[in-house]
Order: C-alpha cells, then sequence, then structure tokens
C-alpha cells in the first residue's frame, strides 16, 4: 500500500482493540420539512419516504401537501401506495378504508398520463377487495402494462395485499430485479462510507509561546549597558599608557568574544534543540503509564492498530515498531490532548491518526524519520571557531584585566568587576532572548507546514466521504432486495410457491454492532442486520433467520424453524423504556423467544430537538407493525386467524382471502 492509497476502512483485524464506536447523523435535507414549506416540497419529502420505506411518515406528508391544494393523479398514487405499504388489508382502519374510496371515486380518467394509469389500476386492485367475484385477469395486464417505475412501486409496496396468484405472477420479474439491484452501484465498495462519522477539523499543538519577557529584555540592556561601560573604562586605562601589546589584546579580546559568543550561541542552540528532538524520539511507547480507560485509552489502541496495520512491507516489523514508537507516542499525547472533549468519538479523529501513521512511515521509508540529526549537527568549523575564539578572548581578557589593575588598581579592579557582571548578564539574557525567539519562528513555521497537511487530507478524506457515500435511497433499495433474496432462499428451502404463502413478515432488527447511522430525519441503518422471516402457509408458520452483512449483501448463520398455529401460547410486547422495543414469543413446546426490535438510547447518543418521530421512523422502516398484527393474529385465534376476513376478496389479494 503506497502513502497515498485511501482504501482504508475504520475495522478492526484480529487481535487489535478498537474503541467503541458511535453513531453518525448525516446532516442531509433529504427528508427536512418545515410546517411552512410549500406543499410541493412536502410532497417530495413525503414520496421520499416512502421510497426509503417509512411509509407511515409518507402518509401524512403526502396527506398535508393534498389538503393544502397540491392534488393531482400523481400525488393521490403515491398517498394510496404509502395506505398500503408494509400493511395487509385487514390492517386498514375504517377510516383508512373511507379515503381510499373517497380516492378511487376522484380518480381521473386520461389515458394518455403514465400517474393516472397507474392509479387507475392501484384503484381496480383496490376495488377487488371489495368485490371478489370480478375477474381480475384485466387488471393484471394493465399491471403488466404500466412503465416500469409505476409497476415496481405498485408491485412492491402492495406486496401484502397482492398475494397468491397476482404476485406470483410477478415474482420472477421481482426476483430478477432484486439480484440485479443487489449490488448495483458499487455497494461493497461505498456502504462504508454510510457508517463512517463526519471527521472532526485538522487541529494542530501550537508551539510553546515565547518565553522570553521584558523582564528579560531590560536585564539583557542593562547588562549590555554596564558591559560597555565598563569596556570603555578599561580602555580609557589603556589608552593612557598606550602600547602596541595592550592594543592588539583589547582589540583581540573585543573581537573574540563577539566571534565566540556568535558560533557559542549557533553551537549550545543546536545541541540543545537535537536533544529536545532526541528525548521525543526516544520516548517509550510501550512504558509509559497506561493511559486511563475513556478517549486516551481509545486514542492509544488506534495508534498501536494501525502502526501494525501499515507498518512497511519487506522489513521486520519488530524493527518497525521499535524505532517509530517515540514518535508515535508523542503523536498520541498531542492527538489526546487536542480532542479530548466530553462526548467525542474516536471515530471522528481516526482519519488524522491514519494519515499520522502513513507520514512515519513515508518518513521511516525516506530515511528521514531522524533528519533532525543532520538538520541540526553542529559542524566542526563551527566547534572549532569557537574553540579558538574563546581561548584567545580568554587569553586577551586576562592580559587587559591584569594591566588595567597594575596601571591603575581602583578603577581598573573595578572596571574588571563591573565586565563580569555586567558580560554574564547580557550574555544569559540574550541567550534566553534570541534562542527563545528562533525556536518560535522554527516551531511555528513546522506547524503551519504540518498544519496546512493536515488540512489537505481532512479535505481529502471528506471529499472522498462525500463522494462515496450512498444515497439514503440506495441504502433503501439496497436493503430491500436484500429482504427479496431472503424470501426466495426460504421459498426455495420449504419447497413453496409464492400462491402457497398466505402471508408474511420479515422482523428486521441490528445485530450486535455498535456503529449505525441515518440521514437526518430518517430511520437508523446498521452495518449487520438479524432478518427473521414468518411465512404462513395453511399448515402452520416457517421460520428462516439470518444475518445480513450489509456491505456486501452476505448472509450467515441460519436457524430454522416450524410450528403449528396452537403452539403459539403468547405474543408480548415489551417496552423496557423509551424507544426500547422487545417482542416475546412463547411456544407450548419451547423456550420463549425475546426479539429486540429497537436499541435502548446509547451512551454517547446526543438528543434530537427538532426529531420527536425518530423512535416511530425508525420503528416503521422495520416493519414492526405488520409483523406484531400478523403473529398477535395467530397468537389470540391459531389457524382460525387465516379464515377469518372482514371484508373477502379474491385469492390473489391477501391472507384473509384463503
Amino acid at each position: 500500500m503506497t502513502d497515498q492509497d485511501t482504501a482504508t476502512t475504520n475495522t478492526a483485524e484480529s487481535g487489535s482493540t478498537v474503541g467503541i464506536q458511535a453513531e453518525q447523523v448525516h446532516n442531509s435535507t433529504v427528508y427536512v420539512v418545515s410546517p411552512d414549506d410549500p406543499p410541493e416540497r412536502k410532497y417530495e419529502v413525503g414520496v421520499r419516504y416512502l421510497n426509503n420505506g417509512v411509509p407511515l411518515r409518507a402518509r401524512e406528508l403526502i396527506a398535508d401537501a393534498m389538503a393544502h391544494g397540491y392534488d393531482r393523479a400523481e400525488v393521490r398514487f403515491h398517498w394510496g401506495l404509502a395506505m398500503l405499504s408494509k400493511r395487509s388489508y385487514r390492517e386498514l382502519t375504517a377510516e383508512d378504508r373511507i379515503q381510499l374510496e373517497q380516492l378511487r371515486a376522484q380518480r381521473g380518467t386520461s389515458a394518455n398520463d403514465a400517474w393516472e394509469r397507474a392509479l387507475e389500476v392501484l384503484c381496480e386492485f383496490l376495488e377487488h377487495l371489495d368485490n371478489p367475484d370480478h375477474d381480475p385477469a384485466l387488471t393484471l395486464k394493465k399491471l403488466q402494462a404500466l412503465s416500469v417505475p409505476q409497476r415496481e412501486k405498485v408491485v412492491r409496496h402492495c406486496d401484502l395485499v397482492l398475494t397468491g396468484s397476482t404476485k406470483d405472477a410477478f415474482w420472477v420479474e421481482i426476483l430478477r430485479t432484486a439480484e440485479r439491484g443487489q449490488r448495483t452501484g458499487g455497494r461493497e465498495a461505498r456502504v462504508w462510507a454510510y457508517f463512517e462519522p463526519k471527521p472532526i477539523d485538522a487541529r494542530i499543538r501550537q508551539p510553546a509561546p515565547n518565553a522570553a519577557r521584558t523582564a528579560d529584555r531590560l536585564h539583557a540592556v542593562v547588562g549590555s549597558g554596564l558591559l560597555g561601560i565598563a569596556l570603555g573604562m578599561l580602555g580609557w586605562i589603556l589608552l593612557q599608557h598606550l602600547t602596541l601589546v595592550l592594543v592588539i589584546a583589547y582589540l583581540m579580546a573585543l573581537v573574540g568574544g563577539v566571534l565566540g559568543a556568535k558560533s557559542g550561541f549557533e553551537w549550545r542552540y543546536r545541541a540543545q534543540r537535537l536533544e529536545m528532538k532526541e528525548r521525543e524520539r526516544a520516548a517509550l511507547f510501550d512504558s509509559r503509564e497506561d493511559p486511563v480507560p475513556g478517549f486516551a485509552k481509545r486514542v492509544d489502541h488506534a495508534f498501536q492498530h494501525y502502526a501494525h496495520k501499515y507498518a512497511p512491507d519487506g522489513v521486520d516489523r519488530s524493527v518497525w515498531l521499535a524505532q517509530t514508537r517515540g514518535i508515535r507516542a508523542t503523536r498520541r499525547d498531542e492527538v489526546v490532548e487536542l480532542y479530548s472533549e466530553s462526548r467525542i468519538s474516536i471515530d471522528r479523529v481516526t482519519w488524522l491518526i491514519r494519515f499520522m501513521i502513513r507520514d512515519i512511515r513515508r518518513q521511516w521509508r525516506a530515511e528521514a524519520l531522524f533528519s533532525y540529526r543532520e538538520h541540526y549537527r553542529t559542524s566542526a568549523s563551527t566547534k572549532a571557531w569557537c574553540l579558538i575564539s574563546l581561548v584567545a578572548a580568554a587569553l586577551a581578557c586576562a592580559t587587559v584585566a591584569y594591566a588595567a589593575v597594575r596601571l591603575d588598581p581602583l578603577p581598573g579592579f573595578g572596571g574588571v568587576l563591573v565586565a563580569v557582571m555586567g558580560g554574564r548578564v547580557a550574555v544569559l539574557r540574550w541567550w534566553r532572548i534570541l534562542s527563545e525567539r528562533r525556536r518560535f519562528a522554527e516551531e511555528t513555521q513546522e506547524c503551519s507546514r504540518e498544519k496546512e497537511a493536515r488540512e489537505a487530507e481532512y479535505q481529502r478524506w471528506t471529499s472522498k466521504l462525500q463522494a462515496t457515500c450512498p444515497s439514503e435511497s440506495e441504502m433503501a433499495a439496497w436493503l430491500e432486495c436484500d429482504r427479496v433474496k431472503l424470501i426466495d432462499e426460504a421459498l426455495r428451502h420449504y419447497h413453496l410457491g409464492w400462491r402457497d404463502i398466505i402471508a408474511h413478515t420479515i422482523v428486521q432488527t441490528p445485530a450486535n454492532v455498535r456503529k449505525r447511522a441515518r440521514v437526518k430525519g430518517g430511520p437508523w441503518r446498521y452495518p449487520r442486520y438479524e432478518l427473521r422471516l414468518f411465512l404462513i402457509t395453511p399448515d402452520g408458520v416457517r421460520e428462516l433467520t439470518r444475518q445480513l452483512v450489509y456491505a456486501d449483501a452476505s448472509f450467515h448463520g441460519r436457524e430454522r424453524g416450524h410450528f403449528r398455529f396452537d403452539a403459539v401460547s403468547s405474543l408480548q410486547v415489551v417496552e423496557s423504556g423509551k424507544d426500547d422495543y422487545t417482542l416475546e414469543l412463547t411456544l407450548t413446546n419451547g423456550p420463549a423467544r425475546t426479539i429486540d426490535v429497537t436499541e435502548p438510547p446509547r451512551e454517547l447518543e446526543q438528543p434530537t430537538t427538532h426529531e420527536d418521530d425518530l423512535s416511530r421512523i425508525s420503528l416503521d422502516s422495520t416493519g414492526f407493525a405488520h409483523a406484531l398484527h400478523v403473529l398477535e393474529g395467530i397468537a389470540a385465534e391459531g389457524k382460525a386467524w387465516i379464515h377469518r376476513t372482514t371484508k373477502p376478496g379474491p385469492t390473489f389479494l391477501g391472507p384473509e382471502t384463503a
């Protein structure tokens, strides 16, 4: 894998430890609607809810749009589908049936409009529910003659009404469509992006501020002034007894002192910077005290995980880990310091951790990880100039001091004393001022380069997520295809045709996963589901449970069951807390089956202020209402349930007609 390779996902490999995975809410406007929006907008959002498997919310929005005057064949067609989607005919209330009758009475007669023709077909199917003596053959031909989008909508959303021979006639097409659509649009390469949290912004640890203070500058000026006065005094004394030796010694002291101070400053600065860099690189990644549980611990695990995952090819991994543990420890501590906010998910910063590890790998490959050693290495010439200058300056200063004290003892001794004290203060303070100024400038420049690189990576990663992330419609369509494939597997296993099925229901629940995501206003979606299919036949109930890995549309595990109607002794819904529902199905010949339909609120879940219907939307998307209706009917009435009918209908129109 190259440094530019970005095809990484936030998954753990065998033996690795990763932190808790939190939920992700995509800030999309696909479902956003306000009471003041025009009816056209409410209808548009309602259709999106319908297409994405939330008919309850779709009915409300489309009905609202119709009530405000947005009423035409296309609108009434989708409203009728929303009324029937995920519900059998017997689940409709008396008010619902009255509204559907009004829908049939208001339909138009234009044969040139595709939506008028689709609405007519839908209304004719509704008429067959009330008049079982009508021959459905003509309606079936009209359904088959519809355009593909309208026909697929009718077959998909009316599947609990169009059972028996009607749906049997379309089963091959439905199955073919599901097989074709199950992996379209690059599903396997894109689904991960839906569950990837929005990356947090790029940050960087700012360099330590310049430690030089005003007092340092004041002391430096005072010390320099005293040194200058003392040197002037000593020079005046020597000038009174001018000799060539003393002039040479005085000039050598000045020049040697300046050259020695300059080269000594360079030597000491480089040595200190090198020592600091060595401390960073030599930090023991594994011998430090373990981070406390929480965010710091998860960051530590993430660094270890990606250090193993991105280890360079063709080298001893232990060498790579040993040589980089110091810089990894420094980077780890930086991430903890920059992002240790309350309620933040580690997933939001893994992009930066991956980038840091890849950058360390790039430097390690280029043998640039320790390039600072060469950068801050003090040259031999600098050391030589420093030593020669200081030795010469020391000898010259000693000669000047001896001569000044001998020639004029009291002023000479005072001048030497002031020169020593002022020189010491000046050197130390100017060293602090100049070294801090240089250090701060260098670190600011390094920080700017690193910040630019991190922001570029943040933009790249954000753009990749936006370009890769599937739409809500794609996520819903893929899941619908998976459900069809599960039904097909059950039919083939039990050697059943669709006409043999009186009713069916799928209890769709999240598997034991920590990741989940949703579009704002939409239902929760999960990377792994447990799909529990119940096929109701005249002989009893056939059950098939599979785990679906959503990314690659693969099914795992298999639980099958078959029980008679009279084997169901009770069914109850347990509400453990707000938005937490559990089904308990008790059989006479076995233990109670517990099905967790929804999840309890999570620790990191943020309260939603404008999404009060979130639990209702998520529950509706699972088909919970229909599953509860079917299972409660069986538990209450046994086999008599399939013979009971509120309104008789033809053999192809619903469980009440078997």
